[in-house]
């Protein structure tokens, strides 16, 4: 029987007052998904053609099981279950939470760590410290406002290797990345760059110590990958031996913060976006592919690694998130129709379902005093 490759996170946040959602083309690595039915039980919630959806209220805070099945004309494919865990609205209200993204596009984009800073003007939370040397877009950091040490294109390995500006070409998707940045991991040692995380807390943190490290990587070199076999060998030269070095860092500097990767929305639905930003290079479905054997990676090896998953693919509409341009039908035709344009670098509106998620996300972790 063919397997759609259903895989729900082990756990979903929430928060009362905010919309928490289970988009099913997110969850489930299938060409169509129209060509099957998603069934849902739960006590909470609704669930529709395409997504469940869900708004806590207050009373709600605690835990919620949630299975979900699809369904052919043949009978069951496939099914998985996850625990929606809803937290107090004023968790860690009066407390500090200082915080550290490491990431590459998606987080070193405006818009993303504002809409997060945003949520946490909010009555009833935590003060809210964000580290890193530069705002969102590149941008000097404003006290007390929102950074990050994310960088377009960038990998795990980049943070280790990348000493100047030559060593990453402009792959035109990028456009504002700084080239003449070099890895802010890297100090002169004994006459070479070397990766250094307590100095990096010490140089550009000011001595600043974060209680929760979460990284946004993984995307850049998996996502090229045309087959199982490529995806592997990248996997294993490049992505979990740097990814494990990274870690472990952190940890030896940072033995009280608390970790987590964070598994990103897969992009668009469409691949209009993708043959606008890739040609012919890649496609949507292998992406679907590459993403899912990336988060089973990551979910597989949190334990190892002593990490947290920090799930947002789930949460993010697919349909309406991504930018849209207007062209004709076809070259002989005055007709022009919308086509999404970008495939995995969103709108406002799609960063603010990813910062809904971070904020699910540190709202739990202040509620258990980490």
């Amino acid at each position: 029987m063919f397997d759609p490759k259903l895989l729900l996170p082990e756990v979903i946040y929430a928060l009362p007052g905010f919309e928490i959602n289970i988009y099913f083309q997110n969850v489930v690595t299938v060409i169509n998904p129209a060509n099957y039915a998603f069934d849902v039980e739960c006590e909470k919630g609704r669930c529709d053609q395409l997504r469940w959806r869900w708004i806590p209220e207050e009373e709600d805070a605690g835990e919620h099981k949630l299975k979900l099945s699809v369904w052919s004309d043949e009978g069951l494919l496939a099914e998985a279950e996850t625990t929606v865990i809803v937290t107090p609205r004023n968790a860690g209200e009066g407390k500090n939470l200082t915080i550290l993204q490491i990431g590459a596009s998606c987080m070193a984009a405006k818009g993303h760590g504002e809409e997060l800073h945003r949520r946490f003007q909010l009555p009833g939370n935590p003060k809210l410290v964000m580290l890193g040397s530069h705002a969102p877009g590149y941008l000097p950091v404003t006290p007390g406002g929102p950074a990050n040490e994310a960088y377009g294109g960038w990998s795990w390995a980049t943070f280790f290797e990348k000493e100047q500006s030559t060593q990453l070409d402009n792959d035109g998707l990028h456009p504002k990345r700084p080239y003449d940045v070099p890895s802010p991991f890297l100090f002169e040692r004994n006459g070479r760059k070397e990766f250094d995380f307590q100095a990096y807390l010490e140089n550009v943190c000011r001595g600043v110590r974060p209680d929760v490290v979460y990284f946004e990587l993984g995307v850049n070199g998996t996502f090229t990958c045309r087959t199982d076999e490529e995806f592997e060998k990248f996997w294993n030269e490049r992505n979990y031996p740097f990814m494990k070095r990274m870690i472990r860092a952190v940890h030896e500097a940072l033995p009280d913060a608390v970790l987590a990767v964070e598994l990103i929305p897969k992009g668009s639905w469409s691949q209009d976006a993708f043959g606008k930003n890739y040609g012919c290079l890649q496609s949507r479905r292998r992406w679907l592919i590459n993403a899912d054997l990336l988060y089973r990676k990551y979910m597989a090896l949190a334990g190892e690694l002593e990490y947290m998953i920090l799930p947002e693919y789930h949460n993010a509409d697919g349909a309406v998130n991504y930018p849209s341009l207007e062209e004709p039908v076809h070259a002989s035709s005055s007709v022009t129709v919308s086509r999404a344009a970008n495939a995995l670098h969103p709108l406002p509106e799609g960063y603010s379902q990813w910062a809904d998620c971070e904020y699910f996300f540190l709202k739990y972790l202040a509620a258990q005093s980490k």
